[in-house]
């Protein structure tokens, strides 16, 4: 049996669901709400020490970081293969599922957090989240968290992660025009679309599809992933889509009681 913790509105779990769907492998859901701190609790620390989702379970092993899980699927259930078997393309796949890592991640992160977690406050309000706030081992860096989210969106910080996502986006556009498509490693759809799949999804969820105004080869490429019944399967819900420029935040305060790490929108 495969047990999957995970977040539902995030990119790395998401590229975990869709390696799932796509093999057919059936699993058991764990939900952690991030924003009630889940990942601290010792039950889960336990089993992840460096408090962060997805951990995958599968009989006796623990799995962390959502790029070794895509992969170990792939291997422990080889049919339906997500990897090259030319070894350039699959030292390209590594790359640009590398690179999403290293690179456009931490760019996401930025854009996520003035343009979705800055509304946390007016959503739950500040009494809230400093009670949820109490489970962080590190109370320094939680009274960061909260500072951070009760802060004014920082618009110069959005505008520089974007514009540096746009490179990154007219790099990938060159290795898709290199490659002849319709996949980033050309006529083999791999981890490396899986990995960029949910990156994108969380930049159109954040309203800043220009990124790929000069890659119109990655916008193509994008609707086509979208298309795929895996990626449809793995999306997350509405109902647990975080707040953002596609989500108005409900007029009044949402209580403790709501669906359990769902963001309503009324």
């Amino acid at each position: 049996m495969i047990e999957l913790y995970h977040f539902w509105d995030s990119p790395c779990c998401f590229k975990v669901r869709i390696v799932l769907a796509e093999k057919k492998i059936d699993w058991k859901p764990h939900l952690i709400a991030s924003v009630q701190f889940d990942h601290f609790k010792p039950k889960y620390q336990a089993l992840n020490p460096h408090s962060i989702v997805p951990t995958l379970i599968h009989g006796d092993h623990i799995l962390l970081q959502s790029g070794v899980i895509a992969e170990y699927l792939d291997e422990a259930f080889p049919d339906n293969g997500l990897r090259p078997i030319n070894p350039v393309d699959r030292a390209i796949m590594r790359q640009w599922t590398h690179d999403e890592q290293a690179y456009l991640f931490p760019l996401i992160i930025i854009m996520s957090f003035n343009l979705m977690m800055t509304l946390r406050e007016k959503a739950y309000g500040m009494d809230q989240l400093r009670e949820w706030s109490k489970r962080h081992p590190d109370q320094a860096r939680a009274q960061d968290y909260l500072k951070r989210v009760s802060s004014p969106m920082d618009k110069q910080a959005v505008d520089s992660a974007a514009k540096k996502f746009a490179w990154h986006m007219e790099r990938l556009e060159k290795q898709i025009e290199i490659s002849g498509g319709p996949w980033i490693c050309g006529k083999i759809y791999s981890l490396a679309d899986i990995s960029l799949g949910p990156i994108l999804d969380r930049i159109e969820y954040l309203d800043l599809l220009g990124v790929l105004d000069k890659a119109p080869r990655v916008a193509e490429w994008f609707e086509t992933i979208k298309n795929r019944q895996a990626f449809q399967e793995a999306a997350p819900d509405f109902e647990y889509r975080m707040w953002g420029p596609k989500k108005p935040v409900p007029k009044t305060h949402v209580g403790s009681d709501a669906p359990y790490a769902a963001f309503p929108s009324e």
